[in-house]
Formats: C-alpha cells, sequence, structure tokens
C-alpha cells in the first residue's frame, strides 16, 4: 500500500504534503510521537490510528516518552518510482519545508522511528563535511 507517512511535522507544512500526495494519490499519515520506538516497516503498514490506541494500551512498552526531537521527516512507502517523482516535484513546488525525506526500504524496515533519524541525521553530517 503506497502512503507518505510523516514525522514531526508541523500543521502548516502537514496541509502543503497532504495537497501535494493527494495529487499523486498518496495518502499522508502523521505519526505521533510516542509510536517514535515502533518498527517503520510496521508504521508502513499499519492503521496509525489503531496501532496508536493499541500502543497506548500496552502501558509504556513501546512508547517514547523522550524529548521531541525537534525535527521532521517525510517517509514514502511503497510508492513506484514515478509516483517519488511526482511526489518530490509537488513537494518542491509546495515549498514544502521538512528536515529528511526517506523512502522504506528493506534495509530500513525494520529500524525505529529514531533510528532512522539518528541515521538520516549522520548522512546528512557527512554530507556537509564533504
Amino acid at each position: 500500500m503506497a502512503r507518505v507517512l510523516v514525522f514531526g511535522v508541523q500543521a502548516e507544512e502537514l496541509a502543503k504534503i497532504r495537497a501535494a500526495a493527494g495529487g499523486c494519490k498518496l495518502r499522508v499519515h502523521a505519526v505521533p510521537e510516542f509510536l517514535y520506538r515502533q518498527k517503520i516497516g510496521v508504521l508502513a503498514q499499519a492503521d496509525i490510528g489503531s496501532l496508536a490506541e493499541n500502543v497506548q494500551m500496552g502501558g509504556e512498552d513501546g512508547l517514547y516518552s523522550g524529548e521531541p526531537l525537534g525535527e521532521s521527516l517525510l517517509l514514502a512507502c511503497g510508492v513506484t518510482e514515478k509516483q517519488l517523482d511526482k511526489l518530490l516535484a509537488a513537494l518542491k513546488r509546495a515549498v514544502v519545508q521538512v528536515d529528511y525525506k526517506a523512502v522504506l526500504t528493506e534495509a530500513n524496515a525494520g529500524w525505529n522511528v529514531l533510528r532512522l533519524f539518528a541515521e538520516l541525521g549522520l548522512e546528512k553530517a557527512a554530507y556537509k563535511k564533504g
């Protein structure tokens, strides 16, 4: 199922992302911070609302209760290359501001959201370093 997950995105940017993704026939799901310990492969397949309820009812296990990360992320899941190209062009036209954009892969599907943010931060630092 092709979809876009967003993390740490403010309401104004979320509206622009939804508009851009809608033109690509992609649904956008905002993931609450308390789900940041969940594997992104699970989040990509889950009904976010139902998963949030289940995690909350399960107590502290699996809940992220740390400090807000202060960064935003857009994660494309199950999209074709054509959909991704169209989405990225639409995001650029809409001047969407997100810190990171990523695609769900076999390699990162087992990572939780916190690890994905960490890995993307390392890549960004390495890129800036040259």
